[in-house]
């Protein structure tokens, strides 16, 4: 009895102290895996204060470093037990602490399944990204884990993406052609939409399936080598370092079995843009000597001598050289070390489309212009100051020379079409420095103004469309002046052009510029050249016209096409009433039913010659009637302007075609 009492005893004394045991066990594993634990290691510091302002900040520091299940917990714990007693005794200081984040910690549920299987997300700089094939494939015959691209290398961040680790896989040692380095492979090309905008609408380079690197260039700095020193910072055994040259080995050891991130090993490859630098001469100069400098000088957009700098967009947006110039293009006709070939007004068509040379053939134009006018004055500059004496003021007149002679030579050895606007700017400082000089050696000067393009033009637009100013178009059936709207009257040109759906596309509706142009302020003539001509009997078809007897009379346009509301439109018959018999609406109506017969008469007899059968004078009547009935067809009148006048130049037009069918 007294035994049993006895072992009661204990046995109460040794449950109470296995409970009080495991209590403080639990208890200290709980706190053991509190981050506040963690964090009391200095070794710790910079990995907490990362992971705090993370997107696991509210993720307990065991729930990603022990796999899940209880036994991989109590695993984790005797291991951070021997870290405590490695911290304690010193042996961190010999080594750092290592960790192994298992992809299971990271696809356990409630975590990131869904993530690998949602398809593609966008990463950063609008990147598109698949977690599926990067995890369930073998990438270039490897196994990746989820720490081979989150991992801890980027200072302050916590597990994040290392993106040199993407470019290591994409760029390193890829065959030309090969799927992942396709630049489509991460990015769109940028297409404008009807929300979106981009600088430049790729559509053409999709549709023709060009290659990026055709404008851009290469896109990789550095080769992501490994050199054999790098396996001495781990690694201390020689045999082990023999297997160096064992690359599926090394790979699987290092990324498929323990988390190793590749920038340990390999050194960086950067992913950029090497044609936003003076980067994109040396891929010449390495052969050939550079005779390109003042070229890149206009394309870049700097050189010039007190001239700010005005990059060319093409430069800005990482085009290069090879963008228009298609480097060492091996055909038949050329020799087996193929040639580099000159750009031509055509090579612009293939990304901008057609009828876009014609801006570079109207930069060429307006620019012969000016240089042949600065080559004159700076000859006469020269000759003027040869004739001065010496002293201050020919000293610093041949200063300004010497700054506008560099500044014109540019221009003309750089050729514009590299940078139209710059050299534009350029060619003005040339003509104020030669004109300055000439004014510190003469009273008066009388030098011609020198026209400066683009001035009144955004800088965006005046980039490309240097000397819109001068072009006139047809919109909407009528003469168009680019100079009334942009010089005259200082409109922008997004008043009447937008980029929605289009780049440059017109916004403005016939109904928009008749409000603006059909006030009392505005001449009719200004857009209806040709019906003022026919009404004033200047239209210079035959050699004795006379102007309309309304017009005689000093009746404006307004008397018939204003009714009364002070809506300008297309005038009725029936307007013609309230100033005339009312019988005089049937006049009209008949007037314009002759000239409508005419003029049906005229063009299908027109369909019977053959100009191939006429000789050379016939042939110019022919062409003379062409475009004078064209003329008739544009005023849109029938009669209405000069009834005597349209009838007899038809009249005359029938006889000379009925000549030429005899």
């Amino acid at each position: 009895m007294k035994f049993r009492k006895k072992f009661v005893r204990y046995a109460i004394i040794s449950v109470a102290a296995l409970s009080i045991i495991l209590v403080v066990l639990l208890g200290t594993m709980e706190l053991t895996s509190k981050p506040a634990f963690c964090s009391t290691c200095h070794y710790m510091e910079p990995y907490v204060e990362g992971w705090k302002l993370s997107s696991h900040s509210d993720v307990t520091c065991t729930d990603c470093h022990f796999p899940p299940g209880f036994k991989s917990k109590l695993e984790g714990k005797f291991t951070a037990i021997s870290m405590v007693a490695n911290y304690m005794t010193g042996i961190y200081k010999k080594s750092k602490p290592w960790a192994e984040i298992s992809d299971a910690s990271c696809l356990r549920a409630g975590c990131h399944t869904e993530r690998v299987l949602s398809g593609k997300v966008i990463f950063q700089d609008n990147v598109n990204f698949d977690h599926e094939p990067h995890l369930n494939n073998l990438r270039r015959g490897k196994k990746l884990r989820c720490t081979s691209c989150h991992s801890q290398i980027v200072q302050g961040k916590h597990i994040s993406v290392t993106e040199s680790t993407c470019f290591l896989c994409h760029f390193k040692n890829q065959d030309e052609g090969a799927q992942m380095d396709d630049c489509t492979w991460c990015h769109d090309a940028p297409v404008s939409t009807d929300g979106s905008e981009v600088i430049y609408d790729h559509t053409m380079v999709v549709t023709n399936e060009m290659d990026c690197r055709k404008c851009h260039g290469e896109m990789q700095v550095g080769d992501g080598t490994v050199p054999i020193e790098r396996c001495n910072s781990c690694h201390a055994d020689v045999l082990t370092i023999r297997k160096y040259n064992d690359v599926d080995f090394i790979h699987k050891n290092h990324v498929t079995d323990h988390k190793v991130e590749c920038q340990n090993c390999h050194l960086m490859i950067q992913h950029k843009s090497i044609s936003k630098s003076r980067e994109i001469i040396p891929e010449c100069s390495s052969c050939h000597d550079n005779t390109h400098e003042t070229q890149l000088a206009l394309f870049t957009g700097t050189g010039g001598k007190n001239v700010a700098d005005h990059p060319n967009p093409m430069f800005e947006s990482g085009l290069n050289c090879q963008a228009c110039h298609l480097f060492h293009d091996v055909s038949k006709e050329t020799s087996i070390f193929g040639d580099v070939s000159i750009a031509t007004y055509e090579s612009c068509d293939i990304c901008h489309g057609s009828g876009y040379n014609k801006l570079l053939i109207n930069w060429k134009v307006l620019m012969d212009k000016k240089i042949h006018f600065l080559d004159s004055l700076y000859k006469e500059v020269v000759n003027e100051t040869n004739l001065k004496d010496e002293g201050n003021d020919k000293e610093h007149a041949k200063s300004l020379i010497y700054d506008a002679k560099y500044n014109f030579e540019l221009v003309k050895m750089g050729n514009i079409v590299h940078n139209v606007a710059y050299s534009d700017e350029l060619l003005l400082s040339a003509y104020n420095n030669l004109s300055n000089s000439l004014k510190t050696i003469k009273s008066e000067t009388n030098l011609p103004e020198y026209k400066l393009y683009g001035q009144n033009v955004p800088s965006d637009c005046g980039n490309c469309h240097y000397g819109q100013e001068e072009i006139d178009s047809d919109v909407f059936g009528l003469k168009f002046s680019h100079n009334i709207h942009i010089e005259q009257n200082k409109m922008l040109c997004s008043k009447c052009h937008a980029s929605v759906n289009r780049h440059g596309e017109l916004s403005m509706t016939r109904a928009d510029c008749l409000s603006c142009h059909h006030s009392e302020e505005n001449n009719c003539e200004t857009c209806h050249e040709i019906q003022v001509q026919f009404y004033s009997g200047t239209i210079g078809i035959l050699d004795d016209e006379e102007s309309d007897i309304m017009f005689e009379e000093d009746i404006d346009c307004r008397a018939c096409h204003d009714p009364g509301d002070q809506v300008i439109g297309k005038s009725e018959a029936s307007f013609c009433i309230d100033c005339h018999d009312s019988d005089y609406e049937e006049v009209l109506i008949n007037w314009q039913d002759s000239i409508q017969q005419q003029h049906d008469k005229l063009t299908s007899d027109l369909n019977l010659i053959d100009p191939d059968k006429l000789d050379t004078v016939n042939q110019n009547k022919l062409l003379s009637i062409q475009q004078g009935l064209d003329k008739i067809t544009a005023d849109k009148s029938l009669g209405a302007h000069n009834y005597e006048l349209i009838s007899r130049i038809l009249e005359e037009f029938q006889r000379n075609v009925n000549q030429m069918l005899d």
